[in-house]
């Protein structure tokens, strides 16, 4: 089904002017009807899945009710194109010119290369037409222009005092509120941008419970909402800031600072295209001196120069904050915007910074809560949360103070450097609110990767060299699955990136558990893995309702008493920052919406982008300016892009007008009805008999009497669904009779997390980048859902028509469990015997899984963890006391 909250399809224009009168009046009659199916909706019975949304108040939109197949379908206006983007490529002389410089762009093409296909374009083409660039600088100048459609970055020069000396520093940044401006005033994104907070909530049957996702729709968009003017809109943004190293010894550093919008929904806020994520900002780099390197009074400094530079690029947002800024939007409707500030996102470090705390030297290193240094394993305790307002009273009361050691330990009581925070001057951007739970930093890279597993491959290393190996063997035959890292070997992995420490952390416990099964303190840290992993699933859910709120809580209190019992068993200390920090975890949630919305992944990503341009396209002198000079031709390129593939939208709508015009539909025939929400593919390319199947696989008793089988099956499958069987008798296949076998599955199902519809891609082939590969599925079946292993796919022909089929290896619950599936969590299932493989029709398939051997049996576990809507619906199918 299509996305529950939003349509994001690539809509063109309004057609030409003759039909613009037509167009505005369907497009009338298209509200008078959904106003009066709105109406229609209030007085029917309630349904047991309806949304409802509450808006703000001060929207003055009345609360509505939708059915649950209704909601988020309201038809979106097409953008109407303006006048200036009938030539969306100016300041390129024509489209040619600028889709060449947007290749060579791409492509980091330097001088000698450019010019070099420049000429090589003018050799073959014998007319050039429309090709007007003759050289690199022509192109260079036509891009520089072209920086001009869109807010550009200016350098500002920060000058501070340390000790008698005086040091400038240069602080590149865009306009941030001219760069929402842009946004907001794009035809095209207008659609999508949300003003107005709201307040959603399911029916379950008895009464509508409240869910979250977007930022709209949690506590903190309301809250500033209800303080705005009367008629005044939020326009909120995410703040990321982290230095990188741009060369391959770090030599080199940047210090990009990245702005989205959090009005736009995640799908676009955290792509890399228009509406995405945008290097906005390039704070200075300041390298420690010998002199003053660790010195408290040069740590202030640096950090006094952070903030200083980091406001340069907040000034209008301050600004605008107080007194609103009317704009018309890209819709050509006026809005009068308030800027503020609604998260930041970033590593601990970096808001250690932001919050101008001591961070791990501190006596309260939690940069949102006043939680004691040697308190950081109480996570069953709330302590007093940080304000601006109680920050600044401390801050007076130390300057207060003439002895400089009395003010310094008044401020160390709390953590606190004597310095103004940036953030204070905007209204409603309290930045101990701002600072938002980072999943990448704090759990993959954190929490796991530089503490859980290094203490269980400590455990596993202790154990001897065959432990190792038995680990790795496990790791390497795990089943393989679209979108989770396959690993050779895990033993030996110390350092990696954060998405690869995810995939390690969800088969861990199962490559581990027989090894650890017999070592105390080894175990009870697997137990504190298998909290950590169900903590993380609630945090990775794009939804969060009252339920999973309440029940990510009560994982994260499990985690707790689990963590707590291994002081007896360990040495390791976790006295350390990252083990508190998914204290804060739910409250973000409730207050901005869901991790997705302050991860800092996709800020990451666009480091790449940022090296390369530094690696390719500069002199490595002076480097600031020019990678931003390109980032701002990727910027512009961007935007021409989007303009011109409207533009083809709009003409292709014109096309299919006309054509529909002198088309007659009243005998065309029906399209095909929708095969289901599976599709079968990887056919291969010649049918075969039942007699080859057979003889193929005649040491394999799953393939015992195939064809005598799939006829008794199919004998009782169709009658079972309406289908009569052909002349009222069996089905008895000959073995000169032949079947196609397909080795590709796709599947589509509603999420469980929220409720859109997921895809599997899941394969059935001897012989899959040269290893066999047959994926897991889950079944629906009379007797409810089975796992089962898909053995062979194949569609068969009865009575003319076709029929998608596999033949699988059902799972059923295993008898006995031992107490290790309590400890970790496991879902323990037997495989029946080969000889006991059944035929199912393809249709009945809800989704795929994906299971481990348990090297028990002939048993396997489910891997619940492989993503939240497995997560959930385990545990809805299984439940646990």
């Amino acid at each position: 089904m299509p996305s529950l909250w939003f349509a994001f399809q690539s809509e063109g224009a309004v057609t030409h002017q003759k039909s613009c009168k037509e167009k505005m009046e369907s497009e009338q009659r298209d509200q008078e009807y959904m106003e009066s199916l709105a109406a229609r909706r209030r007085k029917v019975p309630r349904g047991s899945d309806d949304i409802r949304v509450e808006y703000h108040p001060s929207s003055g939109r009345p609360t509505e009710t939708f059915s649950f197949n209704e909601y988020g379908h309201t038809r979106r206006k097409r953008a109407k194109l303006a006048d200036s983007a009938r030539k969306p490529w100016r300041p390129f002389q024509s489209r040619e010119d600028f889709e060449f410089a947007e290749i060579a762009l791409d492509a980091s093409l330097n001088q000698r290369q450019t010019d070099a296909l420049i000429k090589f374009v003018h050799h073959c083409v014998k007319s050039p037409g429309a090709f007007n660039i003759s050289s690199h600088a022509e192109l260079m100048q036509k891009w520089d222009q072209a920086s001009k459609l869109l807010t550009n970055f200016n350098k500002t020069t920060i000058v501070k005092s340390y000790q008698n000396d005086e040091y400038t520093f240069d602080m590149w940044s865009r306009d941030l509120f001219q760069w929402a401006v842009d946004q907001v005033q794009d035809p095209q994104l207008i659609p999508h941008f949300t003003f107005d907070a709201e307040r959603l909530s399911k029916y379950n049957g008895n009464r509508f419970k409240r869910f979250v996702h977007e930022p709209w729709t949690a506590n903190r968009f309301w809250e500033i909402q209800s303080v705005l003017p009367a008629g005044g809109k939020p326009l909120c943004f995410i703040l990321y800031a982290d230095k990188t190293k741009l060369s391959s010894f770090g030599t080199e550093k940047g210090y990009p600072v990245m702005a989205r919008l959090a009005n736009l929904p995640v799908e676009i806020r955290n792509s890399e295209g228009i509406g995405g994520g945008r290097v906005v900002g390039w704070l200075p780099v300041i390298e420690d001196e010998a002199a003053h390197k660790g010195k408290p009074g040069y740590v202030n400094f640096k950090r006094a120069i952070w903030h200083e530079s980091f406001y340069e690029l907040l000034k209008n947002v301050a600004k605008y904050s107080k007194t609103g800024y009317s704009v018309r939007c890209g819709d050509d409707v006026v809005r009068r915007f308030f800027l503020f500030v609604l998260m930041l996102s970033a590593d601990y470090e970096e808001q250690t910074v932001m919050a101008l705390n001591r961070g791990l030297k501190g006596k309260s290193p939690c940069p949102v809560c006043l939680v004691p240094t040697e308190k950081l394993t109480d996570l069953l305790h709330d302590y007093p949360l940080r304000t601006s307002e109680s920050t600044q009273k401390i801050l007076e009361e130390a300057n207060r103070l003439r002895i400089e050691d009395d003010r310094d330990k008044l401020l160390s009581q709390y953590g606190l450097r004597n310095i103004e925070n940036a953030f204070w001057r905007i209204p409603y951007s309290d930045p101990f609110r701002l600072l938002s739970f980072d999943r990448l930093h704090f759990y993959h890279s954190g929490l796991f990767g530089d503490h859980i597993w290094p203490e269980l491959q400590k455990f596993i290393c202790d154990q001897g060299r065959s432990s190792k190996v038995n680990v790795d063997r496990y790791a390497e035959k795990m089943p393989s699955w679209r979108g989770l890292n396959h690993f050779q070997q895990i033993m030996e992995i110390s350092f990696t990136d954060g998405s690869k420490y995810e995939d390690i952390s969800k088969i861990a416990v199962f490559a581990l558990h027989n090894e650890l099964a017999d070592n105390p303190a080894g175990y009870q840290l697997l137990q504190g893995l298998r909290c950590y992993l169900e903590i993380d699933m609630y945090a990775a859910l794009e939804v969060h309702t009252e339920e999973t709120i309440a029940a990510g809580q009560q994982a994260l209190d499990n985690f707790a008493a689990c963590m707590n019992m291994t002081k007896d068993t360990s040495e390791k200390n976790w006295n350390f920052y990252k083990y508190h920090s998914h204290k804060h975890l739910f409250e973000d949630i409730v207050a901005k919406g869901v991790t997705r919305n302050y991860n800092t992944k996709p800020n990451e990503k666009l480091h790449g982008p940022l090296k390369m341009s530094y690696l390719l396209r500069t002199n490595f002198k002076n480097v600031a300016e020019q990678i931003l000079k390109i980032e701002q031709h990727c910027f512009v390129a961007a935007f021409i892009r989007q303009q011109l593939d409207a533009l083809d939208e709009e003409s292709r709508l014109l096309l299919d007008d006309k054509e529909d015009s002198g088309i007659d539909d009243t005998d065309s025939p029906s399209q095909p009805a929708a095969s289901g929400h599976v599709t079968v593919g990887a056919k291969q390319k010649t049918p075969v008999t039942f007699g080859d199947l057979e003889s193929e696989h005649q040491t394999d008793q799953a393939f015992d009497r195939f064809r005598i089988k799939l006829g008794e099956y199919l004998s009782h499958f169709l009658p079972a669904h309406g289908i009569d069987l052909p002349g009222g008798k069996h089905i008895r296949f000959k073995e000169s009779d032949s079947i196609r076998e397909y080795r590709f599955l796709k599947v589509n199902y509603e999420s469980m997390v929220d409720w859109c519809e997921n895809t599997d891609y899941l394969r059935c082939n001897p012989l899959f980048y040269n290893k066999p590969r047959y994926d897991y599925v889950l079944v629906h079946t009379l007797n409810g859902p089975m796992f089962a292993q898909l053995l062979f796919i194949f569609t068969c022909i009865v009575d003319g028509n076709t029929y998608p089929n596999a033949l699988v290896r059902p799972f059923d619950k295993a008898g006995t469990h031992p107490r290790k599936d309590q400890d970790l969590g496991f879902y323990r299932f037997r495989a029946r015997r080969r000889k006991a493989c059944e035929f199912i029709s393809v249709e009945s398939i809800i989704r795929g899984a994906l299971l481990a051997d348990a090297e028990d049996s002939n048993e396997f576990l489910v891997i619940d963890v492989v993503d939240p809507d497995m997560f959930l619906r385990m545990k809805k199918m299984y439940p646990r006391d």
